[in-house]
């Protein structure tokens, strides 16, 4: 098997055991990444703050060519290394970077509260001073604004606060 030194491979975790794989594969020093979001629901007329796993039953674990393979396929939770002709699906180090990214961005504007004041960075709303109102969904914010002298609810990219 040509495998290269050091890379990212999907493991396809045993059904809803997909933290319980995470911390047994840390416990034996496998390095893991499980993107996760979150988001708001209403349950019984209170909102919740619920995160969930964007791949469900899937998780992303850095190995070596030397590292021990067998532990990692007998470990609690774990099913499978997903292959491809029977050769370890190789996942692109820019892609779990991507990733990492999207679940720093949306974990950081979660934490934002209504009435915190924020700045536009691109798009129409470029360089204005706004108050975060709510995240809605993962891709937008509503945001007032102050527009000719009112202030108006806005809908804006998530996107457009980072730059």
């Amino acid at each position: 098997m040509d495998l290269p030194d050091v890379a990212w491979y999907l493991v396809q975790c045993k059904s809803r055991q997909d933290l319980r794989a995470s911390e047994h594969l840390h416990r034996q020093g496998f390095a893991c990444f499980c993107p996760t979001m979150s988001f708001e629901t209403i349950k019984s007329g209170k909102i919740k703050q619920l995160t969930q796993s964007m791949f469900p039953g899937y998780l992303f674990v850095h190995l070596h060519a030397q590292d021990n393979w067998t532990a990692l396929r007998s470990t609690r939770g774990v099913n499978r290394i997903v292959s491809f002709s029977s050769q370890p699906c190789r996942v692109p180090d820019d892609i779990i970077e991507q990733l990492k990214q999207r679940c720093s961005i949306v974990t950081e504007f979660t934490a934002l509260k209504p009435g915190d004041k924020v700045q536009v960075k691109v798009g129409p709303y470029a360089q204005v001073d706004a108050i975060f109102l709510a995240l809605e969904g993962k891709e937008r914010v509503m945001l007032l604004l102050n527009i000719l002298h009112r202030e108006q609810p806005v809908r804006v990219l998530l996107q457009h606060l980072m730059g």
